[in-house]
């Protein structure tokens, strides 16, 4: 079976910046698959039964996209006219202007010129589309069935200017500030009513499809090297093939007819006119249009989702390098093994007997990260259980190890998920010199994910694997305003650092991606103080202490890593992880609680807060048996 496309492939050409906090604003220039009225302002074509002006018998699929993306978007938005060619097209001597209707209404360069002229310009976050080339080729298949000898000139010659149009016009919108564009390919004329009828139309608009839709993703790749764009694309194909191919995944009975042609479609209902792939002879109905929308909208949103494996791993590797500062924290405020004591003086009064402990830990994160453009939203989840073992070298230091297993679950906005099942290894050290001390961390993290996003005929899910590691400490000073309190600054630095191999995703084959190995980098300074006290309540010390900070993101997730749809490798997409807020607060409270000399316990519950791009909370808790 041949591989044909039945209306779209939607290329994105995207320059990616740092992304605003909500989605853009969609603006659309092309033909009359995204008019969405302005030819029948100007002539009144398409008469009834055409919706509205539209080339179908409902909105187009520009008009669906916003509802599927959050994109704003409002009918000034929408630039598109019926019968645009993609520039001024002359075919041998003859001058066609730049419109199929007639030769002085707007064609695609005119549209972008008037948007220039009346000072248009883009934002970061606005998605552009660019469609067009149809009316071309069906002004050359005039012009092949009028000297038929001519038909490979005509062929080659409509697209090598179609392609060079549409790429100044790419040009052009870049220019003004575009850093999103869906520029799709053709559909396969050649099955379409206006020529599938005889085996010559097949032939002559599998043509100029074909050699259309090979030609633009190298241009595209062209601008992705030339300027660092990503030339991005989803499509959806095979319905129109004989024998009906998937036209019954996507609700399609008719493929090969035009429902306007067909009495018992046209006055039908509007789901009987859905079944139909053809509005008229090159148009697709409303139906068709919302698949078309739903693809250009997977694409973007699965393009931007590819960032979160790394982050949720990034997450995970924090939730553990937490579990370990929370030992340290109670072990500095008396929870056993320590040889610093709040109450003591120069080093505490720690028991020499017991020098090894065993504990069992477990924590608890919850966190969020908002919106972000196109970015998704996510609800991060993870818990770590870890068992460790404590050793005080002298009265000056305790070292540890740490075995944990960590799940990690993340609820992607749109539908998708990410999990992350991975097993930890710490080590962790507190030293302490009368009352100044410094705590230390370092933490191996190996990471197997799944992930699973929404298609349009099925689910997409990839299996990356990878690292992560994570390193960091703190020092600080206490001060005794009373034999009881303690308090004091204290300075953190923390790094972290996740890395996910190759993985290629599977599913809708339209959508899926191979994705190339990346590295997520997070380095953060904090500067607070602490303060500590110890009750003792039933023959049980209590340590009580509690902890604010603030932190600064120093280097952060600029990094950028590749990746390309699996039925287009040769193209490049390249991604960014979403700009992260520079500076938040960090507050902590935990209780250490000694029961007896061999037997102590302690929780703790920490969480950020005013972090713009989402918080997290985390609670610890861990129980110690001393040898």
């Amino acid at each position: 079976m041949r591989k044909t496309r039945l209306l779209a492939g939607v290329a994105a050409l995207s320059l990616m910046a740092a992304p605003a906090a909500k989605a853009g604003n969609l603006y659309v220039f092309g033909d009359s698959l995204s008019d969405d009225g302005n030819l029948y302002k100007l002539t009144g074509l398409p008469p009834a039964p055409y919706y509205q002006g539209r080339f179908s018998n409902g909105p187009v699929w520009v008009e669906y996209l916003p509802g599927l993306t959050g994109l704003g978007f409002s009918s000034a938005n929408d630039y598109a006219y019926g019968g645009a060619f993609t520039g001024a097209l002359t075919i041998g001597t003859t001058n066609a202007g730049t419109n199929l209707e007639a030769a002085a209404l707007p064609g695609i360069s005119t549209e972008i010129a008037s948007f220039t002229a009346a000072g248009g310009s883009f934002g970061a976050n606005d998605v552009v589309t660019l469609w067009g080339g149809a009316n071309n080729y069906f002004a050359y298949a005039a012009a092949v069935q009028a000297n038929p000898a001519a038909a490979t000139a005509l062929v080659t010659q409509g697209v090598t200017t179609t392609i060079t149009q549409l790429t100044q016009d790419t040009t052009a919108l870049i220019n003004l500030g575009a850093r999103m564009l869906i520029v799709p390919n053709l559909p396969d004329l050649g099955l379409t009513p206006n020529f599938n009828t005889t085996a010559q139309g097949v032939a002559l608009g599998d043509a100029f499809s074909q050699a259309h839709d090979g030609a633009l993703p190298t241009e595209m790749q062209l601008l992705h090297q030339g300027t660092g764009g990503e030339y991005h694309r989803a499509e959806y194909r095979g319905a129109a093939e004989p024998g009906g191919g998937a036209a019954s995944l996507y609700g399609f009975t008719n493929v090969t007819n035009a429902c306007l042609y067909t009495v018992s479609c046209v006055t039908g209902s509007i789901a009987t006119q859905n079944s139909y792939l053809f509005w008229d002879n090159v148009h697709p109905t409303t139906h068709a249009h919302q698949i078309i929308a739903e693809y250009a909208a997977a694409s973007l949103q699965g393009f931007e989702s590819l960032t979160v494996p790394a982050r949720v791993n990034a997450n995970a590797a924090e939730s553990f390098a937490g579990l370990l500062n929370a030992r340290l924290d109670a072990l500095q405020n008396g929870a056993s093994g320590a040889s610093y004591d709040i109450n003591g003086v120069n080093g505490g009064t720690a028991d020499p007997a017991h020098k090894v402990a065993m504990f069992l830990s477990v924590t608890g994160q919850f966190g969020t990260r908002k919106t972000e453009g196109l970015i998704a939203a996510i609800i991060i989840r993870s818990a770590v259980t870890a068992l460790g073992v404590d050793m005080r070298v002298n009265e000056h230091l305790t070292a540890g190890v740490s075995l944990a297993y960590n799940n990690t679950h993340a609820n992607v906005s749109g539908g998708g998920t990410v999990q992350d099942n991975g097993v930890d290894v710490g080590l962790y050290a507190l030293a302490t010199s009368g009352d100044a001390y410094a705590k230390l961390y370092a933490a191996w993290d190996h990471d197997n994910d799944k992930t699973q996003r929404n298609g349009v005929i099925g689910g997409i899910t990839g299996k990356p694997s990878g690292t992560s590691w994570s390193a960091g400490g703190a020092v600080g000073l206490k001060f005794h305003p009373t034999t009881t309190i303690a308090v004091g600054p204290e300075f953190g630095l923390g790094y972290t650092q996740s890395g996910l191999g190759n993985y290629t995703e599977t599913g809708d084959a339209l959508l899926t991606q191979s994705v190339n190995s990346q590295s997520y980098k997070q380095l953060v300074a904090s500067a607070g103080g602490t303060v500590a006290t110890s009750v003792s309540l039933g023959g049980v010390a209590l340590a009580p202490h509690a902890g604010a900070a603030a932190e600064f993101l120093l280097a952060g997730p600029n990094q950028r890593f590749s990746s390309a749809f699996t039925d287009v490798p040769g193209v490049t997409l390249t991604n960014s992880y979403p700009h992260q807020t520079g500076s938040w607060g960090l507050f902590n409270l935990g209780v250490s609680a000694t029961f007896t000399q061999r037997f102590s316990a302690s929780l703790e519950a920490a969480t950020t807060a005013f972090k713009s791009d989402g918080n997290d909370t985390q609670v610890t808790g861990n129980v110690l048996w001393r040898f």
